[in-house]
């Protein structure tokens, strides 16, 4: 009876094991958006990344990747707008400090590209997006990179001011390195 215990937490930790994704720790994070202004376009930034990355290129269906940024990072170059874009018709950055973004599946879609399924939380609004997204790895360092456009609205950014286009483009650009050696796939 020990013996087949023994031998049935052996065969848990090593499907634990296998079926674990690797870490990557992120080096570089760039969070930046597009959005049309006054008929304008108006380009910025957030900073202030945080992040999990599990993933496995063999297995993204078992990824699990997270993000956010302190929203009173942005950054549009005019610090007059940035400081407007803080207030509570906008961002409410004193009510809700981070933006964040939490994978629910993700799958492959070629070779380096990957559709994910993310819950995005802006302004205290959680709302399913879709992400195309690539992963290029070279040895232990990977490059994460994805763009997707959402309705500003949809999470009662800007209110209904009519000189701002409702659509927001993101694109996010991260660098990482495995916290344990992995093996190149393609």
């Amino acid at each position: 009876m020990k013996k087949h215990f023994i031998l049935l937490i052996f065969g848990l930790f090593m499907s634990l094991s296998v079926s674990a994704q690797p870490a990557w720790k992120t080096t570089k994070a760039d969070v930046t958006f597009k959005i049309r202004n006054a008929g304008l376009s108006v380009d910025g930034s957030f900073g202030g990344f945080m992040g999990t990355l599990l993933f496995d290129p063999a297995m993204p269906e078992k990824a699990q990747l997270s993000a956010s940024v302190d929203a009173a990072t942005i950054e549009t170059g005019i610090g007059l707008r940035n400081n407007h874009l803080k207030k509570p018709d906008y961002f409410d950055v004193a009510n809700h400090p981070r933006i964040s973004l939490k994978s629910t599946h993700v799958e492959k879609k070629g070779v380096n590209a990957y559709l994910g399924t993310f819950s995005l939380t802006l302004k205290g609004t959680t709302r399913t997006v879709m992400i195309p997204f690539t992963v290029t790895q070279t040895g232990n360092m990977a490059q994460f990179a994805g763009e997707f456009t959402i309705n500003r609205r949809d999470y009662d950014v800007g209110g209904r001011n009519l000189l701002m286009s409702n659509d927001v483009t993101i694109m996010l650009s991260i660098q990482a390195q495995a916290t344990v050696p992995v093996a190149a796939t393609n």
